[in-house]
Order: C-alpha cells, then structure tokens, then sequence
C-alpha cells in the first residue's frame, strides 16, 4: 500500500513536471489569476508579448496591463463563469505593452477550482492578433490601393491588376487579365519598352529596386506620366515581376511650371536687355519641354530672339528650314498673329504662317504663341513649335507660359524705366529739349572734331517773366515748347538744341558759311521766333537776345563750361543794348567775364570769412529830431582793393543767387548789434534796426527759419527788427511773398515797404499788406526844396499812407529844408545826409549823442 501510494506520489509529481513544462513554454500566452485578480502564474510568451519578465508580472493585478475602460466587462465575465452560466468566455481584449502601445489579443478563459488555496482560479489564454490585423490592412490596402498594382509572367502576361491600377489606367482587370503588358505604352516608347523587357527576362536587373518614371497611355488615348517601382520574385519556379505604379502626371507637370516660372523670373532678374533674356527663356523651354523651337520678336519691331534644337529633317539635304527662319530673324506679322494679351495654341500647321516651310521639313505639328505684358500692354511675344505627334499643352502649362510671359515684361519695363531715367537726365521735362548735362557733353564732341566749324548761340527770351505773371505758368510751358520747336526746325538733323534754365535756350549748330554764319543764323532764329504765337486765345509775340561764342578744336580741356560763361558775357551785352539784339563774344569780353567771375568768387568768400561789416544810417523823428532807429547798410572790405560801393557787389549778389547767403549775413549782424545796443550805444537802447530783404530772400523756403534763429541767438526782442521789402520783391512772386509777410508779422517784427512809388503796386494791394511802415523814396524827395516848393508828390505819398494808417519815413533828406518841409506835410520820420552818413556801429553812440544835443528838427537857414 505504501508502495502504491509512492507510485502515485511520483506519478503526480512527473505530470505535474510536465504540465509546468508545458505552460512554461507553450507559444501561446497563458495566465493564471486567483479570486482577487492578481497573476499567480504567467508564462515566457504572455511576458515577452507585454515586454516583462516572468517574475515582474507574478503578483501584479491584472488591472495594471489591462485598459481600464474593460474592467467592467471583465468582472462580468468572471460573475458568468464562477455561477456556471457559462463554462469558457472567448473574447477581444487589449493589453498595454510595458512601451505605453496596446495590443490586440484574442483571450480564452476558463474557471479552475483548486483542490487546495483560493476557492477559483482564472485560467486565460492570450493570442496576439496584432500582426494578423496588420496583415489583413496591408491586404485591404493592396486591394484598394490608390497605386496601381500590376504583376507579369516571365513572357510579359499580365497575372495580376488590383483595383488601384484599374483607377490608374482606366482598364478593368478583366479586360488585362491574359493580356501583354505593352498595350499600356505609348508608340513612341514601345521600342525602348520593349529592350527593357527583354532585359528583365533574361535576367538584367537595371531597373530593379529603383524608382523610375516612364509614359503610359491611358484607355481614354491620354499619356500619363508614371513612377514605377520594381521588384521580382518566384512563382513555382518562373520568375514574376510586380511593379507599384502612381500617376505623377499632375506633380510634375506643376513642377515643370513651376521651374520655368522660375527659371524665368531669376533670367529677367539678371538679364541687361529683354532680347538677352528672352534667347535665354526660349531655350530653357524648348530643352526641358522638347519643343522643336522658340523665338521671341518686339511688338515694334526690333531683334528677334531665336532659338533651335537638334532634330531630324524629312529632306536633309535641304538644309534646316527653322534654322534658315533664325538666321532672316524672321518673325510672324501682326495679321498673321494678332497680338492677343492671353496665349494661344495653334494645331493646324495651315496656321502656322511664315513657318509653313518649316512644318514638313522640320516636323512641326503645332504652335504656340505667348504674350509678354508690361504695364497691361502686349510689348512684345514669344512664339514656340511643338514637334508632329505632340500633345497640345495642357491648362496649367499654358497658364505657366503666361506667367514666363509676364516675367520677361518686367524685364521691358526695367528697361523702359532705365531708358526713361537716361532721357530725364539728359533732357528737360517741359521742352524734350537737351538739358546742361547733355549740352557740356555734345559741346565736347563737337571740339572733338577736327576742321569742323561750330557755334555756341545762347538765346534768352525779352520779357517772358511777363506771360508768366499775365497767363500763368501753364500757358508759360506752352510757350516754351513751341518756342523748343521752332528752333528745331530751323537748324540742322545733327545740330543740337538745348533748355538751359527757364527762358534761356542753347543752339550749337555747325556753320559752313564764315564768320558770318553764325550771326545769319541768330538773324533767321529771331525772325522764327517773332511770328506771332496763338495760344489760349492769346496772340504773343516774341523777341529774344541772343549771345554767340564759336566753337573750336583749339579750345582748352575745360572748355564747354567756359564756352557756356563766354556766350553768356554776349548774352549780357545784348541785354545791356537794349534786348533784342545779337552780340558775337570777342576778347575784351573775355576779360570782362573772368573778372565777374573772380567778383562772385571773392563775394562769397568774403561772406564766410567775414570780410563783411555793418554800417548804420539814423533814423529821426521829424517831431522831436531825435534817433529812434538805424538802418543797416551793408559795406565789402576786399582786400587789395578797399571798401566796395554797394552798387557793384549787391547787382552782382542778386544775380549770382549769393544774394540769400549775403542777406542771411546781414540779418544775423544786424540783430547781434542793436542787442548790444543798450550796453554799447545807451542812446540807442530802444531803437529799432532795419534790415533790407530781397525778393529771393524772402522767397526762400529758410527765410523764416533763418529769420527766428537771427532773433533766439541774438536776443533781440522782434519789435525792434524791421525788415524792409521792396515793390519790386512783392510783385516778382505776390502770392507766396504775402503768406511770407504775414508769417514774419505774427513773429512780431515789423514790415516797412520800401522805395514806394517806384515800382507797380496798387492802392489796393498795398492794403492788403501787412506793413506798418512807408518808406517814400528819395526821387519824391528831391524835388522838395523847401516848404510848399516841390512837395506835390511827397505830399500825395503821405496823405495815401495815413488814409491806410501807415507811418511814413521819407529817404534821402539832404538839407534842412527837406526836413521842415516833409514834417510840415505830416512825415513822421527821416534819414538822410542832413543828419548823418552811415557809420560804423562802434561810432553810433557818438553820432546819436550828437543828434540828441541838437534836440531839434533841422531848420532852413534864414
């Protein structure tokens, strides 16, 4: 009995061996969970599908490897096995791999009862099912994939055709079953299709394992552009090969627009010319389109851009037809291809115009005809020829050849533009005349050339400031470009004719008949010039001065300024006898001329170096006799040649334009002095200054500015600064004179308008100025010899002035009598030689004092 009971001890213990055996290293998971849900037991493979050790997953809880959306699910299960309801539950379950990834598996569990221990146990089953859904996806993938599928037999046998490629090629596999492959190539390819399959069959392995893209035809007759990838393997022995094929017709077709979009824009970017990148265009669209040719032609006419590949000629000996068209720079006409502003394609060759010769030599089969557009307008086309057999281009291309087009009209309106920046420079915007830059330069050439007898003719209008000031400046233009015209027509094709400021004109003309020529010329341009001009209503006549300087070889390198300052010196003479006149220059101006210059070199030296100084004239009051004010005069020190009269430097300042810098000077002098006054002339501590503005001062867009900056650094309150302006500044530019005036008066210093009676106001614009002060010039003083002899004309000034509430100071006062005279009349001020000369601001205070101790008007002599 012992010995049994021994017997089935071992047994028991050599099965159970097995049975761990078994479990242990069974393929398919297996666990054991006891009745509070923690793994008891759990082979290699449940482990090794979750990515733990056996011993790591021993006591955890299921929950830990489970998703605990199914726990639920799990207790149920549990509940119908432990109440017998059921003996065994199949179920899908996921687990969670130890890397975070969840697996399918396909669970089986079963009840176990132990004989000792827990009351049950759970014993599972896991099979993975995530490699069989991976496969069944690939499979379902490969059935309905958007790639075409297609496998041959080892003689060229379709064997195989998924639905992708059913989509791909519009064929269904039915009707490509059993049938060779080449039914799915173009014509043009069958001979290179034909030598590849020959070399895959015999064992070539060119194309294996590589991705190629080759031309298909679709059922519907269209070629498709197709990417294949190549593989082969073994079927009972015969080789088969399986291609994946994908449609890249539409990607590459964008891609090759894309390229030549951008081919182009990068070749206009850099190109000089449109010819240049035009030739460059064409010929990228021809290689990478495999068109026969391309030209490009301006729609003016002009170079023709050409290009043409190598190709087969149906007579070879009778040369390249395209190749002759490129050489005539022939180029379609505008009856023969409208200039159209969108593309167009021409598929029947009998359309083809002047390229009728070429489409059976050469085998053009079709055409196309592109626009370039610059600014909206058709400038210019391009024109390509597509080879016999060619597909017409598609949408997209078209539209991509638009855009080439488009590209290659920036470069004409770069050009445009650079053409019309070299026209601006060289010439002037109201007469389309040369201006000085190209002027300097034609006079140059024309020393250069050697023999050739020229003359510069200097021509300044009479009195045009007047059609300005009375017509206005638009009329003014008008003028002038006519005025530009006549003299074109008068003189030679190769003559030039120039602007050189706003009423002065330059002719250089070649002369052939003597030292007289040139002067018969004048004669004729003046005769020209005075037919009578209707513009606006208005009939003008015009007369002009002109000043002539012959032009030689013989001149010095830097003539042409020189020749320029020569003719102007005759032009001033002319101007001097009276206008209308013709003055050839001669020696004695030359010296005349270089000594002007060498005037206005000095002047504006003697500005910056503070050659300048300040005089000042006293201004009296008639009541009292007394100084109230000064004005300040400016004098010229030049040295070596000593104090400069006024009459020779300011005439020179206002025609050089040193006129601003030279006022500018004075203001700033003028107003540090009278500061000092209160210190350096007591007497003087609240006499006013007065400064005299000219009419290009007060016009300048810094007078104001300058004006302020004369009071702030000085200190000068503006009550005492008086700025006196002339008739003549005002009426020069009226408009812009008054808003001026206006703007000084609201910085609170006075205006006094000087030299009245001397030039063109009116009462009634007198009255709109703001001036305070009226200065009656000396001429209405000189005749004033005493009281009631002479006053006539003094007396109306002043009457006129205190009707309009101006105080009036009178000029020029040389006797005593002038004095009583003008007080009797009511003047309120005076200046002149009867009290004292202009004088240096250091003797002031004394020649005030002076004043002051008479304390009394001047009184004729008994």
């Amino acid at each position: 009995m012992i010995e049994d009971s021994s017997v089935a001890h071992n047994a028991r213990a050599q099965a159970g061996a097995w049975l761990r055996a078994a479990f242990d290293h069974a393929s398919t998971g297996l666990t054991i969970v006891d009745d509070s849900g923690q793994y008891v037991e759990v082979n290699r493979a449940f482990a090794d599908l979750l990515g733990y050790r056996v011993d790591e997953l021993l006591g955890r809880h299921f929950s830990e490897v489970t998703l605990a959306g199914e726990h639920d699910s799990d207790v149920a299960m549990m509940g119908d096995l432990i109440s017998g309801a059921r003996r065994s539950v199949v179920r899908e379950k996921q687990y969670r791999h130890r890397d975070g990834t969840l697996l399918v598996a396909l669970v089986s569990s079963y009840l176990v009862r132990p004989e000792t221990g827990p009351s049950w146990q759970l014993l599972s089953t896991i099979e993975s099912l995530s490699e069989e859904r991976a496969a069944q996806q690939r499979l379902l993938e490969t059935r309905t994939a958007g790639d075409g599928i297609i496998t041959i037999d080892d003689t060229g046998i379709i064997v195989a055709w998924n639905r992708g490629a059913e989509r791909l090629f519009g064929h269904p596999a039915t009707d490509m079953l059993g049938s060779p492959l080449d039914g799915l190539v173009p014509p043009r390819v069958r001979e290179t299709y034909a030598a590849h399959l020959q070399d895959l069959l015999a064992g070539g392995g060119a194309l294996l394992g590589r991705t190629v893209e080759v031309a298909a035809r679709h059922a519907d007759g269209r070629e498709l552009l197709t990417e294949l990838s190549l593989s082969t393997w073994q079927h009972d022995g015969h080789a088969r090969f399986t291609a994946i094929a994908r449609d890249v017709t539409v990607e590459r077709r964008a891609e090759q627009a894309a390229a030549l979009i951008r081919h182009a824009a990068v070749t206009a970017n850099s190109a000089n010319s449109f010819v240049e990148a035009a030739a460059e265009v064409v010929r990228q669209v021809c290689a990478r389109l495999g068109w026969r040719a391309g030209q490009a032609w301006t729609a003016g006419g002009g170079p023709v851009a050409w290009h043409v590949t190598d190709h087969q000629h149906a007579s070879p000996e009778s040369g390249c037809a395209l190749r002759q068209l490129a050489g005539e720079d022939s180029a379609p006409t505008p009856q023969q291809l409208p200039l159209d502003a969108v593309a167009r394609v021409v598929s029947d060759p009998a359309g083809l115009g002047p390229m009728g010769p070429a489409v059976w030599e050469c085998g053009i089969g079709s055409a196309m005809a592109v626009p370039v557009l610059a600014g909206g307008e058709v400038t210019a086309m391009l024109g390509f020829y597509l080879p016999t057999g060619s597909a017409a281009p598609e949408h997209d291309l078209v539209q991509a050849l638009e855009q080439v087009g488009l590209a290659l009209g920036r470069v004409v309106e770069r050009q445009r533009t650079s053409e019309a920046l070299a026209w601006q420079a060289t010439h002037d915007p109201v007469t389309d005349l040369a201006n000085r830059r190209l002027l300097l330069d034609h006079i140059r050439r024309t020393r250069q050339a050697d023999g050739r007898q020229a003359a510069l003719l200097l021509i300044n209008l009479d009195r045009f400031r007047l059609v300005n000031d009375a017509l206005g400046y638009a009329i003014g233009d008008q003028v002038l470009r006519l005025v530009g015209e006549r003299l074109r027509a008068a003189v030679g094709a190769e003559d030039l004719v120039a602007r050189l400021s706003a009423d002065e004109f330059v002719v250089v003309a070649a002369i052939s008949c003597g030292p007289d020529g040139a002067p018969l010329l004048a004669e004729r341009l003046l005769l020209d010039l005075r037919e009578p001009l209707i513009i606006g209503g208005h009939e003008l006549v015009l007369r002009a001065s002109v000043g002539i300087r012959a032009v030689t070889c013989d001149d010095p390198e830097h003539f042409p300024a020189g020749v320029l300052r020569d003719a102007d010196a005759a032009l001033r003479q002319a101007k001097s006898r009276g206008k209308d006149q013709i003055v050839v220059f001669d020696a004695a101006m030359a010296g005349s001329a270089e000594r002007r210059m060498n005037d206005e070199i000095a002047l504006a030296r003697a500005i910056t170096e503070n050659q300048l100084m300040l005089h000042y004239q006293p201004i009296i009051a008639l009541d009292t006799g007394r100084p109230v004010g000064a004005e300040a005069l400016v004098r010229w020190h030049r040295p070596g040649q000593g104090m400069q009269p006024p009459d020779r430097f300011i005439p020179m300042a206002e025609e050089s334009g040193l006129i601003v810098d030279l006022g500018r000077w004075v203001l700033q002098q003028a107003c540090r002095d009278a500061a000092a006054w209160p210190h350096e002339a007591p007497i003087m501590a609240e006499a006013t200054v007065s400064v005299n503005v000219s009419a290009r001062q007060l016009t300048h867009p810094r007078f104001l500015a300058d004006l302020r900056a004369a009071l702030t650094d000085s200190g000068l309150p503006p009550e005492r600064l008086i700025l006196e302006i002339t008739e003549t500044a005002l009426i020069s530019a009226p408009e812009a004179a008054l808003e001026t005036l206006h703007a000084i008066r609201s910085c609170g210093v006075q205006l006094a308008l000087d030299d009245f009676g001397t030039g063109y106001s009116s009462l009634s614009y007198v009255q709109k100025l703001p001036a305070t002060i009226l200065k009656i010039d000396k001429s209405f003083v000189d005749p004033v010899s005493g009281p009631g002899t002479g006053t006539a004309l003094s007396e109306v000034v002043i009457k006129l002035a205190e009707a309009i509430g101006m105080r009036t100071v009178a000029e020029g006062v040389e006797s005593p009598e002038q004095a009583s005279a003008l007080r009797q009349l009511g003047c309120h001020r005076g200046q002149g030689y009867t009290w004292s000369r202009p004088v240096p601001n250091t003797d002031l205070q004394a020649v005030a004092m002076r004043l002051c101790d008479v304390g009394k008007v001047p009184q004729a002599s008994s």
